[in-house]
């Protein structure tokens, strides 16, 4: 175990995928796979791939991508995606994610109460 300091968001990124334990102020300890840090927050065992819908940005319909010349263009309807109509996939009964992963679900916490950091070897 090696302790990670000091506890700036650019010091911890470099262990990003790698085992740790969060020791908070009031002695509570935490133990997971680092995902990321940033915006004065830690987050631990979360989804490969997962985004939160800030970091998503979503292209404007009504931007266009260059001048065209010469005859005006058809307007075109946009596609729409084919969805399913339940929420869930019906080849994937009783399948969770999560219950594979060793150190449970996703974890996020703030970096003012973590107390010790440390990298687990």
């Amino acid at each position: 175990m090696e302790q990670i300091y000091p506890l700036e968001e650019g010091v911890i990124s470099r262990f990003c995928g790698m085992p740790v334990c969060i020791v908070t102020h009031d002695g509570a300890r935490h133990v997971g796979v680092l995902s990321h840090c940033r915006g004065g927050k830690l987050t631990l065992n979360e989804e490969p791939g997962a985004q939160t819908l800030a970091e998503t940005e979503t292209p404007k319909a009504g931007q266009a991508k260059g001048k065209h010349k010469g005859k005006a263009s058809k307007k075109t309807k946009e596609k729409v995606a084919q969805t399913q109509a339940y929420p869930y996939d019906p080849y994937y009964y009783n399948y969770n994610p999560g219950y594979y992963r060793p150190y449970g679900g996703a974890f996020a916490i703030d970096l003012a109460l973590i107390a010790f950091l440390f990298l687990l070897i």
